[in-house]
């Protein structure tokens, strides 16, 4: 089965992002759909023919046009909070962005607060809480053993090894390894 994207319907969604104040409601599957497309057409730009030319061509326009679709919604949301949006016409992918930038909204706030109120102790919490961080990684080249900044043994190390390391060690071994995306929190202590 051949997926294909319609730019024009991309370009007429765009659109209509832009001269409505709400937001658009997309689709659910607007998003997979777009990853699908991609993931079927991600080697046709081996070679050089029309054919492949103009698939990057395709590809180039329709990251084009999700990126500014993508800006405008955020514009909307962030910029303007003074407008009441219908937030439903968000996909669940969206909601995720959203949700985790109104965590960093709120903790950037309680952030400040705690500076305001002179609360040392939430700013040494923080940073016990950063230095105990964990990052989940998979090796791709030899590490001998070693002493984590948590003081304890790790290694030796393996290509293709997934294991968890404290954040304070990954620097040292970054052309090593590769990082999961972020922090392993919830198997600290596994």
């Amino acid at each position: 089965m051949s997926l294909t994207l319609d730019i024009n319907r991309l370009y007429d969604l765009l659109i209509n992002e832009i001269l409505n104040d709400d937001l658009t409601k997309l689709d659910e599957d607007f998003f997979e759909n777009i990853v699908l497309y991609f993931k079927q057409n991600k080697n046709n730009n081996s070679s050089t023919t029309i054919n492949s030319v103009l698939n990057y061509e395709e590809k180039t326009i329709i990251l084009s046009l999700i990126k500014k679709l993508l800006e405008i919604r955020s514009r909307k949301i962030f910029l303007d909070s003074s407008k009441k949006l219908t937030f439903s016409n968000l996909t669940l992918e969206e909601r995720f962005l959203y949700d985790q930038i109104i965590k960093f909204k709120q903790n950037a706030e309680n952030f400040l607060k705690d500076i305001e109120m002179g609360h040392v102790n939430k700013l040494e919490e923080i940073k016990k809480k950063v230095i105990k961080k964990t990052v989940l990684v998979r090796i791709h080249s030899d590490i001998p053993p070693f002493v984590g900044v948590d003081l304890k043994k790790y290694g030796p190390l393996e290509p293709e090894d997934v294991t968890i390391l404290p954040n304070g060690n990954i620097e040292p071994f970054l052309n090593k390894l590769s990082l999961s995306g972020g922090w392993a929190e919830h198997l600290e202590n596994s």
